[in-house]
């Protein structure tokens, strides 16, 4: 049987739905708590573009020289150490693909609930889940086609928002002028702080790092898949957080301080400068975007799970003819559909956080590394401004994560006894390993 392959658009729209999920209709109401600059603000989603673009230099540097699916899985194992490498996959397969699966589908469960009236909003988002794992386990045909449309269309009707919202919004467009203390409060804990949620709605940059064994020619276009996601991403996020400010007051975007929920962002702009019935059923459409980024997930995560299993020689059978990791699809699916039964919005969004900035800040400075010891292995792609880019990432992710630890001690701990708890079951795994070669 003749094995097919994501094409460069089908990986690149990974990218971009995988991005594009329920941090960037919900980010803004938490930075307005501490940050009300619309400049602040604004330079908040800047930076974090920017430092997704300098991870996706690296990653895509990474991929050229190692196209096998895995993402940081592969390059840490292959680079510093195998330990590191399983820590990475141990985040990936506990909290870094299946936490923000399972946000996304309780979203869509509350999304479609407050639209259409009526359903329960936990069973909705467990009925997409499960559509979504059996789409993607299938082909590459049936995968990579679905996922491409699903992404057009969102990234079009987030297009169409930015255009209405700009034409008929009615605040003032002077609030976007730097003020006196703006460079002040862009060094300040609170900007540091709100980065969490910008992370969070840019994390996915690297999606396609995590098939690039089933891409077409991977050395060629996953850095273009990642690099081309990354910027068409940034832009949008960009713009779309200023078209809320611009339609909406700072009081109706804001979370509410008693509960600490999010608000519906698209519909509270929405509702300045759009017809009433698009306002009614705008959940349905956040849902529609939002199905598109749990199918993106569907697909990256799983991949990195395939590799763990196969090396460690858990589980034989991990794959389909057509290369489709289908008993790893449904394992990550098994354990976001517990999460979604048991767990809350807020109490994932910190540790994701936190968890995905200590891994890609391992995989900076491992591509440094391998300047040094891969000097002879083929780099179809190098990175531009080296060694400035993975530098500036690594320095900005530890700004991040020493302000986060300040202000945040109890949940830095819990994230400590998730990586602990990764290098004992690493131990453990070994030493099976070790006497399996004995017997």
């Amino acid at each position: 049987m003749k094995k097919t392959h994501y094409s460069a658009l089908a990986a690149m729209s990974i990218v971009i739905a995988n991005m594009i999920g329920t941090g960037v209709f919900t980010g803004l109401g938490y930075q307005l708590l501490s940050i009300q600059d619309f400049t602040a603000i604004v330079l908040l989603w800047i930076v974090g573009g920017f430092l997704s673009l300098c991870g996706a230099f690296v990653y895509a540097e990474l991929g050229s020289m190692f196209p096998q699916s895995g993402g940081e899985y592969r390059y840490l194992s292959d680079i510093l150490h195998p330990s590191l490498g399983f820590l990475s996959g141990w985040i990936s397969c506990t909290i870094g693909f299946t936490a923000p699966l399972a946000m996304s589908g309780m979203a869509v469960g509350n999304y479609i609930k407050g639209s259409i009236g009526y359903g329960d909003p936990l069973l909705i988002g467990i009925i997409s889940l499960l559509i979504l794992t059996l789409i993607h386990s299938t082909n590459h045909s049936a995968s990579g086609g679905f996922q491409s449309i699903f992404t057009i269309i969102k990234v079009l009707v987030i297009i169409a928002l930015i255009i209405m919202g700009f034409m008929y919004g009615s605040e003032d467009i002077h609030k976007f002028m730097p003020r006196i203390n703006t460079i002040q409060q862009v060094f300040s804990e609170p900007f540091a702080i709100s980065l969490i949620y910008v992370i969070f709605a840019y994390s996915g940059w690297n999606a396609s790092a995590y098939v690039a064994s089933e891409i077409k020619n991977p050395r060629k276009n996953l850095p273009i898949s990642i690099i081309g996601g990354t910027i068409i991403v940034t832009v949008l996020y960009v713009l779309i957080n200023m078209m809320f400010l611009y339609t909406a007051p700072i009081n109706e975007l804001m979370v509410d301080i008693s509960t600490m929920l999010p608000k519906e962002l698209v519909v509270v702009a929405g509702s300045k400068f759009l017809p009433p019935f698009i306002v009614s059923i705008s959940g349905l459409v956040i849902a529609f975007m939002l199905i598109s980024s749990m199918s993106s997930m569907v697909v990256a995560g799983p991949r990195v799970l395939r590799e763990m299993l196969f090396e460690y020689k858990l589980l034989e059978n991990t794959q389909s003819k057509d290369n489709i990791p289908v008993s790893s699809i449904w394992i990550q699916t098994i354990i976001a559909l517990a999460m979604m039964i048991s767990s809350t919005y807020d109490t994932l969004i910190t540790f994701t956080t936190v968890l995905i900035t200590i891994i890609s800040s391992l995989t900076a400075i491992a591509v440094i590394y391998a300047r040094f010891s891969l000097k002879n292995i083929e780099r179809p792609f190098k990175m531009i401004g080296y060694p400035a880019t993975p530098v500036l990432f690594l320095l900005i992710n530890v700004w991040i994560l020493y302000h986060i630890t300040v202000s945040k001690p109890q949940d830095i701990t819990i994230v400590l006894a998730i990586l602990g708890l990764g290098f004992i079951v690493w131990g453990i795994l070994q030493f099976r390993n070790r006497r399996l070669l004995k017997l």
